[in-house]
């Protein structure tokens, strides 16, 4: 008898600092602060857990903040499942939601919380609109640091194009066509570039085309735009 007894209190006294760790395990992230269950150290969740206020958030912990991967639940059914640092978005992710009632997907990479694009913050250059263009490819070509020129191709039907009404807006440094293809060069960083151009979908039909980019870091770049 006086071994169940003992048992017994053994459980309950368990039971009690189990609940009692939970309580005083803090998420510093006040929109997801309340209910939390996982791991904890120095009073602070870090580690896998779950915790639940405002909004909802499951994945890594790191001091009391979101950190590594994770999935984060808004209040009003929005979704981002991705990698956190400090408590905010960072790096590579998506970002589910509505919008009239219609499901939209974005991918990409964000920085301190911000959406950055769907290149790495890293990279020497950036695209922040590409509007008509079903394919598009940017790279830069090592080994020509000391070089300063753009290489541009646009493309229909597998072959390069030149469209008549191609218009480029907001640049500095020099254009020259080479066959179907231009180039910019000599030119000055931070540089951002617009090309508008229009193409024939059907009888009396054009799609326009639009595609802006900036560069952070000289060197010699490739562009391809494809309309196929």
């Amino acid at each position: 008898m006086i071994k169940k007894v003992s048992l017994i209190l053994i459980l309950l006294y368990h039971v009690n600092c189990v609940h009692a760790q939970d309580i005083t395990c803090k998420v510093l992230h006040e929109k997801i602060a309340g209910e939390y269950v996982g791991n904890c150290q120095n009073g602070l969740a870090n580690g896998k857990g779950k915790s639940k206020g405002v909004d909802s958030y499951s994945g890594m912990f790191k001091d009391g903040l979101p950190n590594g991967k994770g999935k984060y639940v808004y209040s009003n059914g929005n979704v981002f499942k991705g990698y956190f640092k400090s408590g905010c978005k960072e790096g590579k992710g998506k970002f589910e939601y509505t919008v009239n009632g219609k499901k939209q997907i974005l991918n990409g990479y964000w920085k301190n919380d911000e959406y950055v694009g769907q290149q790495k913050v890293d990279e020497p250059y950036r695209v922040t609109l590409s509007s008509g263009i079903l394919n598009y490819s940017i790279k830069k070509v090592e080994g020509h640091e000391s070089d300063q020129v753009i290489l541009f191709s646009i493309k229909s039907s597998m072959t390069d194009f030149m469209p008549d009404d191609l218009e480029i807006r907001n640049f500095n440094g020099q254009i020259m066509q080479l066959g179907k293809k231009f180039t910019i060069s000599h030119y000055q960083c931070p540089f951002t570039c617009e090309i508008n151009y229009s193409i024939k979908t059907g009888f009396n039909q054009r799609k326009m085309c639009q595609f802006i980019f900036d560069v952070s870091e000289k060197g010699k770049y490739e562009i391809v735009l494809s309309n196929d």
